[in-house]
This record gives C-alpha cells, structure tokens and sequence, in this order.
C-alpha cells in the first residue's frame, strides 16, 4: 500500500501566517533603525507598559515625540574629546567643587549626642531618648547627602557601639583621638572634641598621630604648624617602632640574664674541682667580704673626688664660674632648640607619652569619693577608627600583650579598662567608623574604608594610586615597565589604572582561565593591598604616600618620600621579555642593565653533565687496514663483537651460567633423544625466554 504524502506545512507556520496576515514584510536593511522613523509594529505593541529604557530607546523616543528628523552616519569618526577620562573619578575642577562644599558643610558632620538624664529617669524612657536621638542624626545626614549631593563614608550604624562611646566619655578624664599619619584629617572627628567639652569642661582632648615613622622629619613639621594653627593638641607616637624596642630590650635581658647564669655555673663547676664543702663556705664568705671592700673603696674615691672638685672650686672660683656659665648657657640654648623641635615633631616613646598623658590631663584630686567610686584615678580614653592603632598603642603602653590586636573590624566589642598604675586607668573604646566627606567611592577604597576583596570595579582606584605615586617609582618597586600611549593617541604623561595593571599582570603571569588576557582584577588586588596596607616603616614598604595639610601640594609634600623608595634597595630585577611579538600590545621591553649573577661550581658541574654529549665508544680497526666507526650507545650492542661474532661474557659468574646452560641442554637431549622439550612450567605464569638481554 502506497505511503501518504507528508504535509508540508505545519500548525505553528498556519497560526503565525494568521496572526501577520496582511502586515508587510520587514526587509533585509530595514531592522537597523538609523533615523527616527521607528517600526511600532502591531497594535498589541503599542499597549505594552514600558518602565525602563535604555540610553538609546530613550533618545529615539524623544526625538520621535518631538518630531524631529535626523539620519546617522556611517563610518564618518569623530573625536569628541581628546584625552581620557575615567568615569568614576572626578575631573579637576569637579573635585574643587567638591572639596569646596566639603569645608563649608563640614559643622554639619556630627556625632550622635546623648540625651539627658537623671537619677529619676527609668531605663526604658531613657532608651526610647536616645533612639529618638540616634534617629535624628540619622535623618540629618540623610538629609545632606540628598539636598547637597554631598558622598559620605560608611558610617556606624549600630546604636549599641555609640553607646560604649557615650560611657567612655563619660568616665574618662582625657580624650585620646587615634589617628593614622597617613591621612590625620579623614580619621579625626572634630565634632566629638566639641561633644567632649559639652560633656565636661574639665574634660581635655588629644590628637594622637600614629604611625609617625611613615612620616619624614619635614612633613611632621608641616602637620605640626597646622595643627598649631588650629589650636589643636597633638603628639606623634609609632606603635610598630615602640613594639619593637621592647622587643629588644627584653631579648637584652633574657641575655644577660643566660650570661650570668651560665658564669655563676662555671663558678660553682671550678669550686667544686679546687676545694671540697667547708672550702666552698669559707671561699664565699671571703667574697662577701671582698665584695664589701671594693664598695667601701669606691665610695671612697667618690669621697676624694668630691673634695678636689670642691677644692679646685675654692681656689680658683671666678674660672669655674666662667667656666659652668659657658656649659650652662650652651646646654641652655641647645635644651631650648631640641626641646622645641622634638616636642612638636619628635617621635615619642612610651616613657614620653606616659609622661605627656600625665601632663595633658586634668587634676583628678578635687574628686568626691562618695559620688565616684574612682575618684583620684586618672582615666584616659581612647578612641579612633578601625585599624590605626589603638590596641597596638595600649599593648606598647603597658609592656606585654593584654588587649588582642586584629585587622578585622569590629574586635573589641565593649570597652575595656586596664590598669597601668594605681592611678592611672586605661578606657579601650570599640573601634568606631565616624562619618566623613570622601570625593568618590575610588577614595574610599585607597583610604581602606571599603573592603578590597569585595570591589567590583577595580580601574579607578587604581588610577588613583598612579596619580599620586610617581611612574618611576612604581617601576623600581615592581620591576615593570609601563607602557603608556603618547600625547598625540589622547595620553596625559600620566600612566592610567589599566596600562598599570596590563603590565603588572603580564610581568607576574597573571591571565584570565578562558580567554588567556592579562587578569587585571587580580593585578589590581595585589597593588590595592600595598598601598592600604603599607605595614613596616619608611625605606621597607611598598606604596607609601601620605596626605598633606590643607592647602598644600601633594607632589611637592611627598617628593623627599618617594625619592628614597626610589634610589633606596627598591630596585628588583625588571621583567623577563615576552615571547609576543614587539608590535604587540602586551610586549615589554627586554632591562637595559641586567646584572646576570655569576654560576657557582655546582651550576656549572650540573649544567656540563645535562648538555654534555653522550660518549660514543669506536674501533678503528677495519677490512683492508680501513677504518670504521662502530656506535655502541646501549648495553646490548656489546653483545656482539666489531666482526659480528657473539662476544664472550665478561664475568666469572657469566662463564658459569653459560657453562650450567650447556651441561642442561646436553642432558635433556639424551633423555628426549630427538630433542624434544616439554614445556611443563607452572601454569599461568609468564615465561621469560632470556633471549637477548642475558649478557648484558
């Protein structure tokens, strides 16, 4: 029976016919819209609610309601601007706009107060006070960022946290404000030294500068005039390097202190070998008494001293007068000149801090114990941002490790209170994040308020770092070069984030899984994390820079800085050439001045035996007195002799088994009479004839 015929059409094909029946066909050209006569199709199309747009459907439609008729052209390039903008900074004249509307709002960055209380006051009406509070100043800086247009910091949200901070004002004499040296003013609050008057006027603030050792003697000075100017009270202090004199001073001591011990055992050793007991007794009462001698001795030589110098002074008194005048007017002025400088740019030691907290303070004696229950102590509290330092500073104060120290936000979740000296009390206040003026969210992240390893977009911040470290020194760290466009392809003579990150990814091996590109976003995290977390002192780090005073030129404020990193031993091996061809985007040109390291014995004795050529033993011995050549490369070319005949074994233990072989195969062909082996072996197991590799 014949097949029927398949349809050649199909049901979906029919309802889409029906559906556009006698709607004209869209041609080949005219799916590209190039003017704004715009293809609306259908009527079903003119009813859809249309919510979002993007750039290009917004400005066909406006165009087309406002009936105005306009046609693209096509390859016809036109340079709009000519150099390179990153979008996410801002331009020159838009950040002084900014810094502009940052000096004259800045009044309006406050701290949450605390609202006022009394003995009567219950605790639940005094905690609906201060969230109504703590409500306010939020709805204020809300109101900022909207009416102004002003970027905040991320700032503390958590009510608890700015309640600790209420309590350590609250208890504390003297105000210690921690900032890091690198940018004092982004981490200092001026509102909460207005709030801490308002607290108490006996009450006193300090700004204390750590992280001092990344600042040179010249930019202290700086920063010491302008807060000078200011009316500001401030010190500089280093953590790290008060850390490590301790460090030091106690390895010195468990030193002398393994020294003595170990003489006073060789003592006891050779007392022991001379004399017996009874010696021993007599031998160290006759120390003790020897001893006692040498410091009556002493103190009377002191004594005879003395006297000469008073009777030296009794002879002639006009000569030493002269003479203690000229040391007591040189010691004078050099005191007056060193003390100035070193109280206001000076990098103080514990000892000095500890004194200078005692100084600053206020008297605490005029205290009524019945009313508090630590009057006559003097409490010091401290307070600052995350990671500057506060923990490291109160560890260096005490001596030994008491408070845990941790990068992590967020560590210390309540105050703590340490004991220094009977009267004198620490208060560790829980690192809290003020609210600041920043420029862009670029800042934000150069100034390691926002996370690194939770960026997304990663070119301006690292262009940033390009504009404020120099290229030169960025290739003597790295050991890169940079290769940027010239002036005439839109280039500033400023290397942007990406041509940064292009070499720094090529020159470190860093490429993308699929695609095998330079992997910029890993570049970009390594020199983030430099510069953030610069962690040893000046001369050691990677990307140091520190902000300037108001005012105040940043190349100029960090020339002397980025000299030293420069022509210090920062200069590493430059990159390796490419093998990429040299017109290539991501080709580096070979260093100039490679210094190759000469080979030791052991290099040089490894590199002979790998490239050394394999021997090759011969026989010149030939047919006709002619000479041949004769490889013998592998063991089982000496089998056989330079005629072709079979070689004899070499071995004694080689004649014997061959010997053994024979007299066996002789006696099984007299058994078998024809010669005729039955192979009767154990079954499954493979039989090695031994042909071939016996003599080897």
């Amino acid at each position: 029976m014949p097949r029927a015929n398949k349809p050649t059409g199909s049901l979906g094909r029919a309802v889409i016919r029906s559906r556009f029946k006698g709607q004209k066909a869209i041609g080949i050209d005219e799916g590209k819209l190039h003017t704004t006569d715009t293809n609306e199709g259908p009527n079903w199309v003119k009813l859809q609610s249309v919510t979002q747009e993007g750039d290009l459907d917004a400005f066909l439609h406006t165009a087309e309601l406002a009936g105005t008729e306009f046609t693209a052209e096509r390859l016809n390039l036109k340079v709009v601007q000519d150099t390179y903008q990153n979008p996410y900074l801002l331009s020159e004249k838009e950040e002084e706009e900014t810094l502009k509307k940052h000096a004259e709002n800045q009044s309006r960055l406050t701290v949450p107060r605390r609202p006022a209380w009394d003995t009567a006051t219950t605790g639940e009406q005094l905690k609906r006070r201060e969230q109504e509070s703590f409500l306010n100043w939020r709805r204020g800086l809300a109101v900022l960022q909207e009416e102004e247009g002003l970027l905040l910091t991320p700032f503390e949200r958590n009510l608890e946290v700015w309640r600790q901070l209420w309590r350590v004002i609250e208890r504390s004499h003297l105000i210690v404000q921690i900032v890091d040296a690198r940018n004092p003013l982004l981490f200092r609050s001026g509102d909460l030294e207005t709030y801490v008057k308002e607290v108490d006027p006996k009450k006193k603030n300090l700004l204390l500068i750590n992280k001092a050792d990344f600042l040179t003697q010249d930019q202290r000075r700086q920063w010491a005039d302008y807060f000078d100017k200011c009316g500001i009270r401030y010190t500089f202090f280093s953590a790290a390097i008060a850390a490590q004199e301790q460090e030091e001073e106690k390895l010195k001591l468990e030193k002398q202190e393994a020294e003595l011990l170990e003489q006073r055992e060789k003592a006891a050793r050779e007392g022991n070998d001379d004399t017996d007991s009874d010696d021993d007794d007599s031998e160290e009462l006759e120390g003790d008494d020897d001893a006692e001698n040498i410091a009556l001795a002493k103190d009377v030589e002191n004594v005879e001293l003395n006297d000469e110098k008073s009777n030296t002074k009794e002879s002639n008194p006009e000569a030493d007068d002269d003479t203690a005048d000229e040391h007591k007017e040189s010691d004078k002025t050099s005191e007056a000149d060193q003390a100035d400088e070193d109280d206001r740019t000076r990098i103080r030691t514990t000892t000095n801090l500890l004194d200078l907290l005692i100084e600053e303070a206020p008297s605490v004696e005029d205290e009524d114990p019945a009313t508090n229950p630590n009057a006559g102590k003097l409490m010091i509290g401290l307070v600052g941002y995350p990671n500057v330092g506060k923990s490291s500073t109160i560890n260096a104060l005490i001596g030994e490790k008491r408070v845990s120290v941790s990068s992590t936000p967020g560590k210390t979740k309540h105050f703590q209170t340490i004991h220094l000296t009977p009267s004198m009390v620490l208060c560790d206040c829980p690192g809290l994040v003020f609210p600041t003026f920043s420029t862009t969210k670029a800042d934000q992240v150069c100034n390691g308020v926002l996370p690194i390893d939770q960026l997304r977009e990663f070119t301006a911040p690292t262009e940033l770092v390009t504009k404020r470290i120099p290229k030169e020194v960025i290739e003597a760290i790295y050991g890169i070069r940079i290769r940027m466009r010239s002036e005439d392809e839109g280039g500033s003579g400023v290397p942007t984030g990406e041509e940064l990150l292009k070499a720094y990814a090529i020159a470190r091996g860093f490429t993308k899984s699929s695609q095998g590109n330079p992997d910029e976003s890993r570049a970009a995290r390594y020199i983030l994390k430099d510069y953030v977390n610069v962690s040893t002192s000046l001369g050691k780090g990677k990307l140091l820079f520190c902000h300037p005073p108001p005012e105040t030129d940043e190349k100029e404020f960090n020339k002397e800085t980025h000299e030293l990193q420069k022509y210090l031993d920062l200069q590493k091996k430059l990159a390796p050439t490419t093998r990429v061809p040299s017109n290539a985007l991501n080709y580096i040109p070979p260093a100039e001045q490679t210094k190759v390291a000469p080979r030791g014995p052991k290099t040089q004795a490894l590199d002979t035996a790998f490239f050394k050529a394999p021997t090759l033993s011969a026989n010149v011995a030939g047919r006709d007195g002619q000479s041949f050549t004769r490889v013998k490369l592998f063991p089982h070319q000496n089998m056989l002799k330079d005629d072709g005949s079979v070689a004899a074994p070499g071995g004694r233990r080689d004649r014997l088994a061959m010997a053994q072989a024979a007299a066996g195969a002789t006696a099984d062909d007299a058994a078998d009479g024809a010669g005729k082996k039955h192979k009767k072996g154990k079954k499954h197991v493979k039989i090695r004839s031994g042909a071939g590799y016996d003599y080897m």
